[in-house]
């Protein structure tokens, strides 16, 4: 199975491009803005023109007439505001200020958490509430005196981010991992951007088979080196089904087991779902991954690892340090929906054995933070691998991306790749 691979050239020029333009947004952050808008519209303009032309002059009668006008008229609106004033910029700054807002709710909510399971650690993160709260706030209500922090701290970012990609893109071709048990800081994509890196593989891999002229399979794999054998397999779900299927899921298989952990006692849930009690099962692998087909249509990709033993024992203490933190839970029968809850199923179709955390932070589960990423990574990161957020907001695509990225590179971590649909 081969699929359009990564390439060190590739995320060493994206690295560059990326501190290229830190350096342009913390020097002159409010032209760099007018200048991608114009851009934007010269876009906008030329897709609208192009519709109409084929519109009217090809009699293409498929292509809507009505997107083709909003094109154009989407970019003459753009297009003389941001020459007549700085209403654009001042809506992309108050966008930028949106989502620093965001960030210090779910900073804030985590430390509610924190609070409410008598964890220590929390403190943190209500600093990073009130950081972000104040800068989100100032921006949004002051978009025009405020700007020059938000085009700051963008441009580190991205200086951040191209430093990290630099680095992959000249250590691509070259082992230097040494499988070490120090991890590194890796900088990722934006978890609003890498939240779909899921869903956009799917997409990939459905364009593939596309052009494949094979039968149907149940495993698609691609082994990169065959002497060396998979100790732990990392999960990662997604489906085309709705958001949080394109958003996904992460498990991790260890002999043979699959330890999954999310929000599946679906009584104790709250705020739409994404808060409720953690709760961790143990599964048979395959059963396990006929069930998530069967019941939520979804495709798994499977990322092989090869741990020395230092690494397996690292791992197994770790898997034991949480073992002492459970307690058995059994799913009830009462219906949800009128049909039997998942966990109910996970229990007595597939005998998987399920249990509620007694104390830790993963007591409560909450998508945002407390979620199935932070704890596989606090059992995969035994291995020495990267360190993906240092305030612990993980989302599915930031572990898949980065799990690609080990699998194409030279780095002997990551030797397989399996794909179940």
């Amino acid at each position: 199975m081969e699929l359009d691979k990564l390439s060190g050239r590739r995320t060493l020029l994206f690295g560059i491009l990326a501190i290229l333009f830190g350096v342009i947004i913390i020097a002159n952050g409010v032209d760099f803005t007018k200048f991608a808008l114009d851009l934007l519209v010269i876009y906008f303009l030329f897709v609208g023109v192009i519709n109409l032309f084929f519109r009217f002059l090809v009699k293409k009668n498929r292509i809507s007439l009505g997107s083709a006008l909003l094109h154009v008229l989407v970019g003459l609106v753009v297009g003389f505001l941001n020459r007549a004033s700085n209403l654009p910029v001042n809506i992309v700054i108050i966008i930028l200020g949106c989502y620093q807002l965001c960030t210090a709710a779910i900073y804030g909510i985590t430390y509610l958490l924190y609070r409410q399971n008598k964890l220590k650690g929390g403190f943190r993160y209500l600093f990073d509430t009130l950081l972000y709260s104040g800068i989100g706030l100032t921006t949004v209500f002051s978009p025009s005196t405020d700007g020059r922090m938000q085009f700051l701290i963008v441009g580190i970012y991205l200086i951040l981010l191209g430093f990290s990609n630099v680095r992959d893109g000249l250590m691509f071709n070259t082992d230097v991992e040494k499988k070490q048990l120090r991890r590194r800081i890796r900088i990722n994509l934006p978890i609003i951007i890498a939240a779909f890196f899921p869903a956009e593989q799917l997409n990939r891999f459905n364009r593939f088979l596309q052009g494949e002229k094979k039968k149907p399979q149940k495993v698609y794999s691609s082994i990169r080196d065959e002497e060396k054998p998979v100790d732990l397999e990392v999960l990662i779900h997604t489906s085309d089904q709705n958001l949080f299927g394109m958003i996904g899921h992460v498990d991790i298989c260890y002999k043979g087991k699959v330890i999954s952990y999310g929000s599946y006692d679906v009584f104790s849930e709250r705020l739409f779902g994404t808060i409720g009690d953690g709760v961790l099962f143990k599964v048979d692998k395959d059963a396990y991954i006929d069930l998530c087909k069967e019941e939520s249509k979804k495709t798994l990709f499977g990322y092989g690892l090869s741990l020395t033993d230092e690494q397996k024992l690292a791992v197994e203490k770790r898997l034991a340090e949480i073992d002492e933190l459970l307690e058995v839970w059994d799913p009830p029968a009462d219906l949800k929906d009128g049909k039997r809850t998942y966990a109910y199923k996970l229990k007595h179709e597939l005998n998987a054995r399920l249990y509620k955390f007694k104390t830790s932070r993963f007591k409560t589960y909450f998508i945002l933070s407390t979620n199935c990423c932070l704890l596989a990574d606090s059992i995969i990161g035994q291995a020495g691998t990267a360190i993906l957020d240092m305030r612990g907001i993980i989302a599915p695509g930031t572990y898949q991306s980065y799990l690609q990225y080990e699998f194409e590179s030279a780095n002997e971590l990551v030797v397989a790749q399996n794909i179940y649909q």
